[in-house]
């Protein structure tokens, strides 16, 4: 009996070692180094949301996009700077629902964000509802 409930354990630290290599494969965690920054949760249809970063202490060098819970495409970002100049980037992606988009350079350097807008389209499933987009920052 011993025997068994050891060979349970082992496997089961063998698939959990397994999907947690797979999670950071197919990046589904955030990068190293970055801070969640800001979130929204976004209603299924087209159109433009924006997070507010607010007085956050820090400077940033570039963003990093996630969804959660369902899929979406994201496009016309515009970030406003804490001094009120803004950037547009000029990027369109589409993130499967638990992914995250490609680290995107901020071509100011690093500088304190006071918000980012978007303009997105969910494209998931109805059923799933509503998606959370998680935005961080890499110093």
């Amino acid at each position: 009996m011993k025997k068994i409930s050891l060979l349970f354990l082992i496997a089961l630290l063998g698939v959990s070692a397994f999907l947690a290599a797979s999670c950071m494969t197919f990046g589904l965690r955030s990068p190293t180094g970055t801070f969640l920054i800001g979130m929204r949760a976004v209603d299924y249809k087209t159109d433009h949301d924006s997070v507010r970063i607010g007085k956050y202490d820090g400077s940033f060098r570039s963003i990093v996009f996630k969804a959660e819970k369902n899929d979406i495409e994201i496009f016309n970002i515009v970030v406003t700077y804490g001094n009120g100049e803004r950037e547009m980037l000029d990027t369109r992606f589409v993130l499967n629902a638990q992914a995250r988009s490609r680290v995107i350079g901020l071509n100011a350097g690093p500088r304190r964000i006071e918000s980012i807008d978007f303009s997105y389209k969910t494209i998931g499933s109805w059923r799933d509802g509503r998606s959370n987009v998680q935005v961080y920052g890499l110093r």
